[in-house]
């Protein structure tokens, strides 16, 4: 006997409902691209947007500056006051101690200042008759706008530092700093003050000195890179001439990049 052989029928309907299936399929499959090209266009020419909007903010807010603090804080009455302290010096020449001289600062009106030349090189010299103890300190406040970017980085031998400054030395650096970003170097170093003054032998007299340079700007919150070189000494008793002091340089804190 011959083998029986089957044919198996097709359905017109269902071979037309497989390319209708697949149509539709391709059509959505296109759809989905191009919904997805049309959202990655949008989201670039936002991103675009808020990018020239914010550099339009950084630049219009960008400003730089120094500052320089000096402060001099005293538990008892000090008579005959002179004392010499590190100034901002590059270069030999000390724009914020000109200004002070100029009285584009702000001070006591009782303290007289100039720039002197000392054995250690120049500083400024501060002559009162008598600091009384005060709830808030005393001292001399002074900011300095530039029209270029500050060296915050590498501000030594770039940017005005504390003078004198000798045996300038790296140092463990003990400043929290965000994580993801470069840590900040720090320096230390020896300075001098001079001090005269008559006061009681229990007197407690404590003198801090600090100068700094900062980039700062705006974007929807403010953010900045400085350095900051800083000289802090506290005396006990009357005091009569030179003394060593340590001082402190951090450099490249903050942020660097303006997003």
């Amino acid at each position: 006997m011959g083998k029986v052989r089957y044919r198996r029928e097709v359905c017109p309907a269902s071979i037309n409902n497989r390319f209708a299936i697949a149509a539709l399929l391709e059509n959505g499959m296109r759809k989905i691209k191009k919904f997805g090209l049309v959202t990655i266009a949008v989201i670039v020419v936002l991103v675009g947007l808020w990018m020239y909007h914010a550099h339009g903010l950084y630049k219009k807010s960008y400003r730089s500056e120094y500052y320089y603090v000096i402060t001099v804080e005293s538990n008892s009455i000090l008579h005959d006051v002179t004392i010499f302290v590190p100034i901002p010096l590059f270069e030999e020449e000390s724009k914020i101690g000109d200004q002070i001289i100029a009285g584009k600062t702000s001070k006591p009106d009782d303290w007289d200042c100039s720039i002197v030349e000392t054995e250690h090189g120049k500083m400024l010299e501060i002559s009162v008759a008598k600091i009384t103890p005060v709830l808030v300190s005393e001292g001399i406040s002074a900011n300095v706008e530039v029209d270029r970017d500050i060296t915050t980085k590498n501000p030594v031998g770039n940017e005005p530092l504390l003078s004198p400054e000798y045996n300038l030395t790296r140092s463990i650096c003990e400043l929290p700093y965000p994580e993801g970003r470069v840590p900040p170097v720090c320096y230390e170093y020896e300075s001098r003050i001079y001090a005269d003054y008559t006061a009681s032998p229990d007197a407690t007299v404590s003198i801090y000195i600090e100068l700094g340079g900062e980039n700062s700007w705006w974007i929807y919150g403010w953010s900045s890179n400085h350095y900051h070189d800083r000289i802090s000494i506290t005396f006990t008793g009357e005091q009569h001439g030179w003394y060593i002091v340590s001082g402190k340089l951090v450099e490249g804190e903050g942020r660097y990049g303006w997003i």
